[in-house]
């Protein structure tokens, strides 16, 4: 359904006219708004979205959503740079917290506005009594695994001697871990500075290569990207959790391989929270190809004590989306059989010279 004002004649390329008959069919709210600001198209799962009663077609954009709102101001930025833009999380006149995306459609004359609402937050922290009961037993044993490959370093060949000394710099940085937990934070205060992202990936790809020998492991790497503002032991869990699932995925599957990839997202901007520069993107992606997530699980993946392993405590991912939210991050899932790829997307330091 194209709608247009009669005062303000709706004028669309071809490849205007094919865009919106395909923004139709989407599941995902869409409007677009002319030169002037004022709205021409509404989808149906717009229209669901805002309410059709609003009469929303013909409206001023700031009569809708406020002449203050960031929504404004992303469709004008949007028009001004030509290029796609991304909020994470805007507040919509319902209430309701929303990522909007703002691209210029056609030959330009219209924006339009693609609404994904956001879930109901969920609590995510583990009970402090537990979590600091668990730390205490995990720090018992890591005394003794330490000293146990210091000991075998003393002795070993050289390809040995490497793989103790990672266990030993893992034992130091699970211990690093466990003393940030507090009543109110179980990751604790990140320590954010200047971090390679390859470095936390190298360090992953040497865990899982010790531990899972039967996978082949390969790296795609853009060398060019900048480093990230981060927390370099939070990121090596993150991308680690994520890599193990993975590996674990894994078992039994013939030729087994996991991609550790990086790259830059061109044209893609993102800005976090009003008056917050939009920055360009780096992307993480761990892709497996093994039989990929159950239906029933995907929707709650991020959820703690959700878990699709027999036995699993249901805590890897949640910690997975607790660090990549302390990044100003966002994760996004591809699965089907055969192939699964988590991506995270991380804000680069640069600023938006539009902006």
């Amino acid at each position: 359904m194209i709608e247009g004002s009669t005062a303000s004649p709706l004028r669309l390329s071809r490849v205007g006219f094919d865009a919106f008959r395909l923004l139709e069919a989407l599941p995902v709210a869409v409007i677009a708004v002319d030169a002037a600001a004022a709205v021409r198209f509404v989808n149906a799962a717009a229209a669901e979205l805002f309410a059709a009663g609003l009469g929303l077609t013909g409206r001023r954009l700031q009569d809708v959503f406020g002449a203050a709102s960031p929504v404004v101001a992303l469709s004008e930025r949007a028009r001004r740079t030509e290029a796609q833009l991304i909020e994470a999380d805007l507040v919509l006149p319902s209430g309701a917290h929303a990522v909007v995306a703002a691209a210029p459609v056609g030959d330009g004359d219209l924006v339009s506005l693609a609404f994904t609402p956001l879930p109901r937050r969920r609590a995510t922290a583990v009970p402090s009594t537990a979590a600091r009961a668990l730390a205490h037993e995990v720090r018992n044993p890591l005394a003794g695994i330490r000293a146990a490959a210091q000991l075998l370093s003393r002795t070993a060949e050289e390809d040995v001697r490497t793989l103790t000394g990672l266990i030993c710099d893992e034992v130091d940085r699970i211990h690093r871990l466990t003393d940030r937990i507090d009543p109110f934070d179980s990751l604790g205060q990140s320590a954010h500075a200047a971090v390679n992202v390859h470095e936390a990936l190298d360090r992953v790809r040497a865990i899982i290569r010790s531990e899972f020998p039967a996978i082949r492991l390969k790296e795609r790497y853009d060398p060019s990207l900048p480093p990230i503002h981060g927390d370099l032991d939070q990121l090596i869990q993150a991308f680690l959790n994520l890599a193990k699932n993975a590996a674990e995925a894994l078992a039994g599957v013939d030729g087994g391989e996991i991609m550790l990839a990086t790259s830059f997202r061109p044209g893609v901007r993102v800005r976090r929270g009003a008056g917050a520069p939009a920055r360009p993107q780096l992307e993480v992606a761990i892709i497996d190809n093994g039989p990929g997530l159950a239906d029933h699980i995907r929707d709650r993946l991020f959820e703690p004590f959700v878990s699709g392993k027999a036995g699993g405590m249901g805590l890897g991912l949640a910690i997975v989306a607790e660090v990549v939210a302390r990044h100003e991050g966002a994760i996004e899932l591809d699965s089907a059989p055969g192939r699964t790829a988590f991506r995270i997307v991380f804000p680069l330091l640069e600023r938006d010279p539009a902006r």
